[in-house]
C-alpha cells in the first residue's frame, strides 16, 4: 500500500517520548509545513489517486500532521502519552490520504479527521486497562461521552444513568456497566483472598481435560480403531460398504437409498447388513477386547 513507504519517514521520530528532542523537532517541522491550497492540494490526491504517487501521498501527510498534533492534545486527559497518540492519529492521516477521493468536492482536513480521531480513540480504548473495558461500537461511543459528560468521577447512581440513557439513546443498564469499567482498576488473579494467602486464581476451577482421562481416552479410540479393522477383514467389500454407509456415517442413508445404488432390492440390502452384522458380532465375542462390543452388534 502506498501508506506504509510514507509511515517511513516518521517512524524514528515518533518513536521518541514527549520530551526528546526527536519529537519536539517532529512537531516543529509539522508546524512550520506548509499550507496547501484546494488546488494544490486536489492536484496533489489526484496524482495519488490516478498514478499511486508517493511523494503526493508524503506532500499531503505532511501538510496535515498538524492537524493530527493538535487532535491529540484534546486527548490529553485520558492520560496518554502525546507521541503515541500522536502516531497512532498519524497511521489514521495515511489511511485517509489513502482512501480521499478529491472528485467529491470536500477538502481532506475534513474527510481526514474521522480517521485521526478514530486511530485515536482505538489507542486509547486499547491503552486505558489491560483487559478490554468496551467490546461493542455503542460501549465504545458511550466510553468517551460518559468522560465528557461526568462532572466528578465517582460512580454514577441509578438516576444519573436513567438521564444519560436518555441523551444517549441505550439504557441505564449498558451506562452503569461502561461506568463502572472505566472508574473500576484491574484486579490481579494473584491478589490475596484470604488471610493464610490463597490467591483469587487458586479458587477458579480449572476446565482444562484430565491428563490421565484424555490419554485413556485416546488409548481406547485406538483399540477401538483396530479393533474394527480387523472386524471387517471377516466381511465381504460389499459387505463392508453397506456397514460402513449405515453405522459410520453422520447421516446413515436408508436401506431403500443403498438399494437403489446397488441396484439391488431393498429387503436383499437389508439381509446383507444383517448378515454383516453376525459376522462382526460372532468374531467380537472371540476377542476379549471386543465382547463388551458384541451384545450392540
Amino acid at each position: 500500500m502506498t501508506t506504509l513507504p510514507v509511515a517511513t519517514r516518521y517512524a524514528g521520530d515518533l518513536a521518541v517520548r514527549e520530551n526528546g528532542a526527536g519529537f519536539r523537532e517532529f512537531v516543529r517541522r509539522a508546524m512550520e509545513a506548509p499550507f496547501l491550497s484546494a488546488e494544490e492540494e486536489h492536484a496533489l490526491a489526484l496524482r495519488l489517486q490516478e498514478g499511486d504517487d508517493l511523494e503526493a501521498a508524503h506532500q499531503l501527510v505532511h501538510a496535515y500532521l498538524r492537524l493530527v498534533i493538535k487532535t491529540a492534545r484534546e486527548y490529553l486527559h485520558y492520560h496518554v502519552s502525546l507521541p503515541d497518540l500522536v502516531q497512532e492519529g498519524t497511521v489514521g492521516l495515511m489511511v485517509a490520504v489513502r482512501k480521499f477521493d478529491p472528485t467529491r468536492g470536500n477538502r481532506l482536513a475534513a474527510y481526514a479527521i474521522w480517521w485521526i480521531r478514530a486511530a485515536m480513540h482505538d489507542f486509547i480504548l486499547r491503552s486505558w486497562r489491560m483487559v478490554r473495558i468496551v467490546t461493542t461500537q455503542i460501549k465504545r461511543q458511550l466510553f468517551f461521552k460518559l468522560r465528557q459528560s461526568k462532572a466528578s468521577s465517582a460512580l454514577l447512581n441509578r438516576e444519573e444513568a436513567e438521564e444519560l440513557a436518555l441523551r444517549f439513546g441505550t439504557d441505564p443498564e449498558t451506562i452503569l456497566e461502561v461506568d463502572g469499567r472505566m472508574l473500576r482498576p484491574d484486579e490481579s488473579l494473584n491478589q490475596c483472598t484470604t488471610e493464610d494467602g490463597e490467591e483469587w486464581i487458586e479458587r477458579i476451577p480449572d476446565q482444562r481435560p484430565d491428563p490421565e482421562r484424555t490419554l485413556l481416552s485416546v488409548e481406547h479410540q485406538q483399540r477401538t480403531h483396530t479393533l474394527l479393522q480387523s472386524g471387517f477383514k471377516q466381511l465381504t467389500p460389499r459387505e463392508q460398504w453397506i456397514v460402513s454407509a449405515r453405522f459410520l456415517e453422520d447421516e446413515p442413508p436408508t436401506l431403500e437409498v443403498l438399494a437403489q445404488a446397488l441396484s439391488l432390492s431393498r429387503e436383499r440390502v437389508r439381509q446383507i447388513e444383517k448378515r454383516a452384522m453376525e459376522k462382526l458380532r460372532a468374531f467380537f465375542q472371540t476377542t476379549p477386547a471386543g465382547q463388551q462390543w458384541a451384545c450392540d452388534f
